[in-house]
């Protein structure tokens, strides 16, 4: 059923069939502006970046609001702070009064509220309309102590929930959101899989291999040959809530890789990965039904690990950003999407967003993408940027900063059509009560055309390809990268409203992103 929401044409939950053309996956391009925020405050340390904060569109100030990071490594302190924006485009830093540093009011420092190390949330604005005034906006953190829950009705000054810490999962990072289709509050969060064999005299060789869901931070290599890990681990109960325990546990060791700056390695005998698990709440208060969602394949690097996925419900699917990091010391940006949110798809190991050139501002690590901002033709992600590696931050001056980069609207894929073949996609059976149908193409050195079919896949009278007036420029220069679909004479898709339907896609040097139904235009 298509709303007024864009369709994306990923996989096979839209497209029933493809031939003479094939499916291309597209990266974001780098303002050549970048960076974009800067350090410019003494309590910025380093400089700003974004690490699991997001960008928010706040109708009450009918402004974006962007919550970013900052970090001193001298005592290990992440304070975090606002920027604001009219158009998404232009950020300042805006004189709040809330917070001090060294003495000295800390112009745009948000809270620290309890453990002020760790003051960074993400942060949700609550769409219900019963939800209280003063608990408009909520905000998670990860503390040593667990995850702390936070209230805000504006997004400045933030109170701390009573009960804290509420949830226990030894997270560091986490993407909490509203999740539209389930219509409640979803987070995707970082842990840590170790993964090797612990001693066993009743196993055959003597060995037993374990999977445990916890941080390698407390690692003690023996003369023996194993490694003692100590620490909380996580025990997942699908249906119910995860239980967290402290565990002791011997691994057998060989051919550790090197110490990537988190605890452990991501190679050898014994390894820990980063993957991402799921929770979900009603109220922001209590979490449940944890699980792991996402982790490395046989496609990715052996040293592969996801360090944070960025979430948006968008076009029909679930899309995920990856910051994706291996013993290198990188972090790079992928692609994923689903259809629930739970099972991904990955087809494109290319990056999104990839390393800077040598010196620049992103030139060792590009990490944790935020809500993008839609313009009339691009989607505009902002991200931080780091110009050094992972582990590298005791051993050399380093700086941080935050900046952008642009893909055309909706244009996360398309279906383009082979050399001298007419390329053809024919979607799913759909419904709609949406008059007009649109189309995001580039069809300036050929044409597109459109037809509709019933169910079984004759073409509707009147729905021709011969009938269609052809799109044949880039649809880019359009707003919205929308151009209107209509057959002679001047028939709209006002007749497909309510009725099933396919659309069968003809691509002549054409390439195809996005298709969508809207009202007619006055």
């Amino acid at each position: 059923t298509i709303t007024s929401d864009p369709v994306l044409l990923l996989d096979g939950h839209v497209v029933a069939g493809t031939q003479g053309c094939r499916q291309t996956f597209h990266g974001a391009t780098k303002d050549p502006a970048s960076p974009i925020i800067t350090a410019t405050e003494p309590w910025e340390g380093h400089g700003p970046y974004t690490w699991g904060t997001r960008l928010l569109w706040n109708p009450d100030t009918r402004q974006c609001d962007f919550f970013y990071i900052a970090y001193r490594h001298e005592d290990n302190y992440y304070p975090w702070g606002l920027a604001v924006s009219d158009d998404g485009l232009t950020w300042s830093k805006p004189e709040l009064g809330i917070e001090t540093f060294d003495g000295r009011p800390a112009r745009n420092m948000l809270t620290g509220g309890p453990h002020p190390d760790k003051a960074v949330r993400s942060v949700v604005r609550d769409p219900r309309p019963e939800c209280p005034p003063a608990e408009r906006f909520k905000a998670i953190r990860f503390t040593y102590d667990g995850e702390f829950m936070s209230y805000s009705p504006d997004g400045r000054r933030w109170t701390e929930d009573p009960g804290n810490p509420l949830w226990h999962v030894p997270s560091d990072i986490i993407h909490a959101m509203w999740d539209p289709m389930r219509q409640r509050f979803v987070a995707y969060y970082k842990i840590w899989e170790v993964t090797g064999e612990t001693p066993d005299s009743t196993q055959p060789g003597g060995w037993r291999p374990v999977t445990l869901y916890m941080p390698a931070f407390g690692h003690e290599p023996r003369p023996d040959g194993l490694t003692e890990l100590r620490g909380p681990a996580v025990t997942f109960h699908p249906e119910s809530q995860a239980t967290v325990e402290p565990v002791r546990v011997l691994l057998r060791s060989g051919g550790q890789g090197k110490e990537d700056g988190g605890g452990g390695p991501l190679t050898g005998a014994w390894h820990s990965r980063r993957v991402m698990a799921w929770a979900e709440s009603d109220d922001w208060r209590h979490w449940r039904h944890e699980r792991v969602v996402m982790r490395h394949d046989e496609r990715d690097r052996p040293d592969a690990n996801i360090q944070y996925i960025f979430v948006m419900p968008y076009g029909g699917y679930y899309l995920a950003f990856l910051t994706m990091h291996d013993e290198r010391g990188h972090f790079e940006q992928q692609f994923a999407f689903s259809q629930d949110g739970l099972a991904w798809s990955r087809p494109w190991r290319g990056n999104f967003i990839g390393l800077g050139a040598p010196g620049a501002f992103d030139s060792g690590m590009v990490l944790g993408l935020t809500d993008p901002i839609l313009t009339e033709t691009q989607m505009v992600f902002c991200y931080g940027g780091f110009d050094i590696l992972h582990h590298q931050s005791l051993d050399m001056p380093w700086k941080s900063a935050i900046g952008r980069a642009m893909i055309r609207r909706d244009g996360f894929a398309s279906w383009d059509s082979l050399p001298d073949q007419t390329g053809v996609v024919t979607t799913e059976p759909l419904t709609t009560l949406l008059p007009e149908l649109w189309v995001n193409a580039d069809a300036g050195g050929g044409r597109l055309l459109v037809e509709a079919l019933d169910e079984n896949g004759r073409v509707l009278p009147g729905f021709e390809a011969s009938a269609c007036r052809p799109i044949v420029e880039d649809t880019s220069c359009c707003p919205g990268c929308r151009a209107p679909v209509t057959w002679t004479p001047g028939n709209t898709a006002t007749a497909l409203v309510a009725r099933p339907f396919r659309l069968r896609f003809l691509l002549d040097n054409a390439r195809l992103f996005a298709f969508g139904f809207q009202r007619n235009k006055v």
